[in-house]
């Protein structure tokens, strides 16, 4: 009888835990990969990530630029744009996206690297999504890739 109340016990734990939502109020977001690893003056850069929200009712994605010299930051921009640059219908509430950022040029209206140091650097970039409710995603970062100098 003791084993039967534990096994019961035991299945409903395992039950609510496969049931878990994966959704939630405030978005989240997984970058999934940045290439490519090494970027040279003009060449394009994409940056591979998924969300989900609850309500699907993403306001902005500000993305966040680290510039290093070694293991220091010396430099960090974060920039705000609207939910259209992922060109996704509105009120979806799961996707995978891609934002593709051009290095050191001004040759397209793709999202733009530049004002980066003179010199060889390392640098990593990160995701932050935002609702029109103000919830806010945690921040995603991906591994450091290197600037090649201009």
């Amino acid at each position: 009888m003791k084993y039967r109340s534990l096994i019961a016990v035991l299945v409903l734990f395992l039950l609510a835990a496969c049931n878990k939502d994966k959704f939630k109020t405030e978005p989240q977001v997984d970058i999934k990969s940045i290439s490519p690893h090494t970027v040279y003056s003009g060449d394009i850069l994409n940056m591979k990530a998924k969300y989900t929200d609850d309500e699907g009712d993403l306001d902005s994605l500000f993305l966040v630029y680290k510039w290093y010299n070694n293991t220091t930051v010396v430099r960090n921009d974060t920039f705000r744009f609207a939910y259209s640059l992922l060109h996704l219908p509105a009120n979806t509430r799961e996707a995978d996206f891609e934002i593709t950022l051009e290095y050191n040029t001004q040759n397209t209206d793709l999202v733009k690297l530049s004002g980066v140091s003179n010199r060889d650097t390392t640098a990593t970039f990160g995701v932050v999504l935002k609702d029109k409710a103000g919830h806010r995603s945690a921040y995603a970062e991906w591994d450091k890739i290197r600037l090649k100098k201009p």
